[in-house]
């Protein structure tokens, strides 16, 4: 079974597109995989949402059984694989920084897929520019695996 790590900009972007009152059936399925284990929320995008104060964060505590999963012991050394990575693309300096800054989830999430071998779900887009490192060059990269949150959801059925 296929197993994905969902990056904050689902919860994000879903919830100012997708808005809980008006696609309540979309969050059902979305809680749905989280309860089953079928999708997994990593520590680094609870703290994220925590830090931006998001509502969400009531949301995820309000599913059964739906914890935080922490970084696996792999997690670092692919975490220095990721950086060392990024580093040797020619980003910008500042782009490099804020993905290397410990308080953000992308760079942790590459390396837990990789780590954990998991599905990594993004809104991101892959992109040329070296103003920012993107979760999905990062990915495509070092051979992790990744998909859109659109595919994500074809793939789980979600029907609304």
């Amino acid at each position: 079974m296929e197993r994905y790590l969902l990056d904050a900009n689902i919860f994000i972007t879903s919830e100012h597109h997708i808005p809980q009152d008006i696609f309540e059936s979309f969050w059902l399925e979305l809680g749905n995989t989280l309860e089953s284990g079928v999708a997994v929320l990593h520590q680094t995008v609870v703290d994220e949402l925590k830090r931006k104060k998001d509502p969400l964060v009531d949301w995820i505590g309000s599913l059964d059984g739906v914890e935080a999963m922490p970084a696996s012991d792999k997690t670092l050394e692919k975490y220095l694989e990721v950086c060392a990575w990024a580093d040797g693309q020619s980003y910008e300096p500042r782009a490099l920084r804020e993905f290397k800054d410990e308080t953000r989830a992308d760079a942790w999430l590459c390396a837990e897929a990789l780590a954990s071998n998991l599905t990594l779900v993004t809104y991101e887009t892959p992109s040329n520019s070296l103003k920012r490192v993107k979760i999905p060059n990062v990915c495509e990269g070092l051979g992790a695996r990744h998909v859109d949150g659109f595919d994500f959801m074809r793939a789980q059925g979600f029907r609304f």
